[in-house]
C-alpha cells in the first residue's frame, strides 16, 4: 500500500533563538490524485520509452509501484548546528 500521510517537525537547534520549532502534516492523499491525473498523460509515453530500450512496460509500472510502496515507514532525520529536520512517511 502506498503512503497515504506524513509528518516533517522542523526545530531551531540552537539554544540561543527563540524560534520554536513546528510540526508540519503532509497529506499524500491529496498529492497521489494529483499525480494520478499526470501518470494518465505520462503513461503511453513511458510505454513507449519502455518499448524502445527492450524493457517489459508492465513489469517496469509494478517495480515503480513497489517503489512508491517501499517509502512507506522511512524516517530521515538531518541536524545541522543551527536546525534539524525529521521527516517521517506512514
Amino acid at each position: 500500500m502506498i503512503p497515504i500521510a506524513g509528518a516533517m517537525r522542523l526545530d531551531n537547534s540552537s539554544g540561543e533563538s527563540k524560534i520554536h520549532g513546528f510540526r508540519l502534516a503532509i497529506p499524500f492523499l491529496v498529492l497521489w490524485i494529483l499525480l494520478l491525473l499526470l501518470l494518465l498523460l505520462a503513461i503511453p509515453v513511458l510505454f513507449i520509452a519502455c518499448l524502445c530500450v527492450r524493457v517489459n512496460p508492465f513489469r517496469a509500472m509494478s517495480v515503480l509501484f513497489q517503489i512508491l510502496a517501499a517509502v512507506k515507514g522511512t524516517h530521515v532525520e538531518v541536524v545541522n548546528d543551527r536546525f534539524s529536520v525529521l521527516l517521517n512517511v506512514f
